[in-house]
């Protein structure tokens, strides 16, 4: 596992935000248009695992932002996806640790440290399982688990 720099991966704005629609962007891999478009505009870190594509990208709306994960396979198939976020709040993607061999560490709303662990294969999974502030598309199989922790009064 490791963390892909722009010239590797990056987004190229599609279709920008507007009142009635998220923005959307184009994944870029090497310079070139890898045909996926995704709903987001600002990547916030691409790292490469086992030959598959993780990307954190966020909305870039002031007050609402969200947070979108996004695993595509080597050929750039979708093989899951999670938004974070909620009404009226927004959240920085912050304090990236990886923790090899298929785990890593982020920081989004909330004061909560959150944890996501990549899968070799399709694992089934209960739909509406996941932590409060997590939505998936429905599905009865994931290829990532996300746990959120709330950080610790001070």
């Amino acid at each position: 596992m490791y963390l892909l720099d722009a010239t590797d991966v990056s987004l190229r704005l599609a279709s920008p935000w507007s009142e009635q629609r998220l923005a959307r962007s184009a994944i870029l891999a090497g310079g070139r248009d890898t045909g996926q478009i995704v709903t987001g505009e600002v990547l916030e870190a691409a790292l490469q695992w086992k030959g598959c594509f993780l990307l954190f990208v966020t909305d870039a709306i002031p007050f609402e932002d969200s947070l979108r994960i996004y695993l595509f396979d080597a050929g750039w198939r979708l093989l899951d996806c999670a938004r974070l976020g909620a009404m009226y709040s927004t959240g920085h993607f912050a304090d990236l640790v990886l923790a090899p061999p298929d785990s890593l560490r982020f920081s989004f709303i909330g004061g909560i440290a959150w944890e996501l662990q990549l899968l070799e294969n399709d694992a089934l999974a209960l739909p509406f399982c996941d932590p409060k502030g997590v939505a998936r598309p429905f599905g009865l199989r994931r290829r990532f688990r996300l746990r959120g922790r709330p950080l610790p009064q001070a």
